[in-house]
């Protein structure tokens, strides 16, 4: 008789509605501002903002990394890879927060770090 590992079944990602109602949680109990509702995707929730100030209170309320993407017609488009804050289970849902500046202007000297890199 030999003694065989029994498999774990794979752990999945939560269905969108459930990771959109932990996104919705979030903003709802940080106050956080949003363009539209958020909207579930493979990669995570995108949440789009109007302004740097907006992309601010999301940084200053849940951390993560911002980046910048290419500047295209005069334009750069931000994001904030971050995640809700943890539940009582211990898990997370991955947030993309957007916003669209003008080039080079409305920058918070808080993301020169992510210009620089």
């Amino acid at each position: 008789m030999s003694v065989q590992p029994i498999p774990l079944p794979i752990p999945e990602d939560p269905p969108a509605d459930v990771r959109i109602t932990a996104v919705d949680a979030a903003i709802d109990y940080l106050n956080l501002p949003t363009l539209r509702p958020p909207v579930a995707r493979k990669d995570g929730v995108h949440v789009l903002v109007a302004d740097s100030e907006q992309f601010s209170a999301w940084v200053f309320a849940l951390g993560g990394t911002p980046n910048r993407g290419p500047a295209v017609d005069g334009a750069s488009l931000w994001s904030l890879r971050t995640e809700t804050p943890q539940r009582a289970d211990g898990s997370t849902v991955r947030i993309l927060v957007h916003v669209a500046l003008v080039h080079e202007e409305s920058v918070p000297v808080e993301f020169r770090a992510a210009v620089s890199a």
